[in-house]
């Protein structure tokens, strides 16, 4: 039986066994047999781990951070009991016994006020000791959430401009004290997020990449708590006056005339104008929003002469480096090295010398979403920077043959010496999404 069958066996079991627990008494034939069934299953499936979790993630279901297909059809009862009671992980140790498991269920499918960490109070009450529940708290959402949640916020606003109305500040300051929080604890992995390049609604995710980006570089330069909540709502909010600029001309191929390249010059000014009309916003929101275009020599627009606010560069680089690595109808995607490389040529014309130098040092030599070839000849994604620019870490996702692996491999480089990376791999030669992929990772990462 290989690895997927074997899961597969596992949960239909678990799952058999707890429908079970619903259906008849205690005791009953119908109940012991699964449970028993479920036991070993089990203890064959950790000989040699020492455990394994299956777990929830935006309403899926994973077993060891493996997203599982059709897992509602196939696990229903193990996904209602999770859900009814707050369960994000349950993890189960090598050692565990059949009267654990037998009680696990009893547990699970008991009183449905039992929720959270009062389950596991419940568990160490009835003497389990190899297994555990894990609940992240109420209110505390993962990184997927946390983007998708800004997402749903920028969107709502923009719907709200072009209907008229003026939107209130309090979900954009709630939302973007939640992106600080998820990016000061784990940057890497929101900054993995940014590679979600909807084409169709560009805009919304063009603005919450934006944000991440500049709140990482805020975070880099060790602004304030202040400047940098200031910094993430206009890097937000930055193109909210393209809302007053036809989208024909925002999503027409090819050239613009110089009375269309007018009008898009024009949405800097439109989103100061927006946003100073909002109440509850920072007053150096509206200056940053209006200034994201004016370069460090003060080429671009709108034009300026006197000094642009030290934080308007911020939002200058992320706004770059967001749309050199993006797909759009005017030009191919770059690479996340050969975006760096072009920005960094613009280094002190378009873009502040030390703010840029910090930028490119907190991506380092390899950003998060390269794709690259090792000298293995496998093909892998970098996931995390560490302090060794040239050695992070990657998820191995295809073999030298060019195979996918059927699960992605964990590898840090700067402890594994004997591989290197060759040179980066363009996506589109392997077929991969990058979006997917990440999101994928964000999900296995919720349910660890």
């Amino acid at each position: 039986m290989n690895i997927s069958e074997e899961r597969d066996q596992l949960l239909k079991s678990m799952n058999a066994s707890l429908k079970s627990k619903k259906l008849y008494p205690a005791g009953h034939p119908a109940i012991v047999a699964p449970v028993g069934r479920t036991f070993q299953l089990l203890s064959e499936t950790l000989k040699g781990r020492n455990n394994i979790a299956v777990s929830m993630s935006s309403e899926a279901l994973l077993f060891d951070g493996t997203l599982l297909s059709e897992a509602e059809r196939l696990y229903p009862d193990i996904m209602i009991h999770m859900t009814e009671k707050n369960i994000d992980a349950i993890i189960f140790e090598r050692g565990a016994t059949e009267k654990e498991l037998s009680n696990l269920f009893d547990v699970l499918s008991g009183p449905k006020e039992l929720k959270g960490k009062q389950l596991q109070n419940e568990l160490h009450a009835r003497g389990i000791v190899h297994i555990t529940l894990k609940s992240i708290p109420l209110g505390k959402r993962n990184s997927l959430e946390v983007y998708n949640g800004a997402l749903d916020v920028v969107k709502n606003v923009m719907n709200e401009v072009r209907m008229g109305k003026l939107p209130k500040s309090e979900a954009v300051n709630t939302v973007i004290d939640e992106v600080t929080e998820t990016v000061l604890s784990d940057r890497n992995a929101m900054i993995g997020l940014t590679m979600i390049k909807n084409y169709d609604n560009y805009l919304y995710n063009h603005s919450v990449n934006v944000s991440i980006l500049s709140l990482a570089l805020g975070c880099a330069l060790n602004l304030d708590k202040t400047a940098l909540h200031a910094l993430g709502v206009a890097s937000m909010l930055h193109d909210i006056g393209k809302t007053g600029v036809s989208e024909k001309i925002i999503r027409k191929p090819g050239g613009l005339s110089s009375d269309e390249w007018d009008k898009i010059k024009e949405h800097p000014q439109l989103g100061a104008n927006i946003t100073k009309r909002m109440d509850g916003l920072d007053e150096r929101v509206s200056t940053l929003i209006y200034e994201h275009h004016i370069r460090f020599d003060h080429s671009g627009y709108p034009q300026m002469a006197t000094a642009v606010h030290p934080l308007s560069q911020i939002i200058t680089i992320a706004d770059a480096y967001d749309a050199l690595t993006t797909l759009r109808v005017y030009q191919k995607p770059y690479s996340p090295v050969e975006a760096i490389k072009i920005m960094s040529n613009l280094s002190g014309r378009h873009f502040s010398p030390e703010t840029l130098k910090t930028f490119v040092d907190m991506m380092g030599l390899y950003p998060v979403g390269t794709m690259v070839r090792l000298n293995s000849y496998e093909i892998a994604i970098i996931v995390r920077v560490g302090d060794s620019p040239d050695r992070p870490c990657v998820k191995v996702i295809y073999d030298p043959e060019g195979k996918a692996y059927q699960e992605p491999i964990d590898l840090d480089l700067s402890s594994d010496m004997d591989k290197t990376i060759l040179s980066n791999v363009n996506p589109a030669v392997t077929g991969t999404a990058l979006d997917a992929f990440f999101e994928k990772e964000a999900a296995r990462a919720a349910a660890v």
